[in-house]
């Protein structure tokens, strides 16, 4: 009977530990798009902070990221 709960306690310790690393925030304002203006024309290649910089509009959309279409950006206030 102890090696039975032994055996229960290790597999909840596996699982909380599994859950702890997957609910680990990750880094994505590091990661570097493609932006792109409403006409398709590339204007930055750079994280989502150097887009909201360099956003050359003032409208509700400013800049596109190619490879995620629904991460949009817009002007710094």
């Amino acid at each position: 009977m102890t090696k039975m709960k032994f055996a229960f306690a290790a597999m909840a310790a596996l699982v909380g530990i599994g859950g702890a690393y997957a609910s680990k925030p990750s880094s994505k304002n590091a990661t570097v798009h493609v932006w792109k203006d409403i006409n398709g024309v590339t204007q930055v290649i750079g994280t989502t902070g150097e887009a909201e910089a360099g956003c050359p509009g003032n409208d509700v959309f400013c800049l596109r990221a190619a490879d995620s279409p629904s991460l949009i950006v817009k002007e710094l206030q």
